[in-house]
């Protein structure tokens, strides 16, 4: 995790609008999944950001077919799963990030559906 101030921030008016960026890596050896979830927010060039906060978080899961009642495969497991899971801790930690750092007020980020926007990612 990473918080750092924007020396190009230009306070304006209007509220400003933190876009994050949201990436997965995805290691699959047999049944054992490898998640690293990372999340960008703001920016360091741009003056309308007051900061860039980065956050990566690694999940260690392990699928076991014989458990899988539903036969929803490794891959459904992965995708609505395992990576859902991760972004609820991304989120607290962006949150404890933007508000420790005293300067400007934090950042919640919203509740989204994860696998959802990741589908969307994939088909672009």
């Amino acid at each position: 995790m990473a918080y750092k101030r924007n020396a190009h921030y230009q306070p304006a008016k209007k509220q400003i609008e933190l876009d994050p960026k949201i990436t997965t890596k995805i290691d699959i050896t047999d049944n054992d999944i490898n998640i690293t979830l990372t999340v960008m927010i703001g920016s360091l060039e741009k003056g309308s950001m007051p900061f860039q906060v980065r956050c990566s978080i690694i999940g260690n899961f392990t699928y076991n077919p014989v458990e899988d009642n539903t036969n929803i495969g490794i891959d459904t497991f992965v995708r609505r799963n395992a990576v859902a899971i991760l972004y609820p801790y991304a989120r607290a930690i962006i949150a404890t990030l933007t508000t420790t750092s005293n300067e400007f007020p934090g950042y919640n980020m919203p509740t989204i559906n994860v696998a959802k926007l990741l589908t969307q990612d994939d088909s672009n």
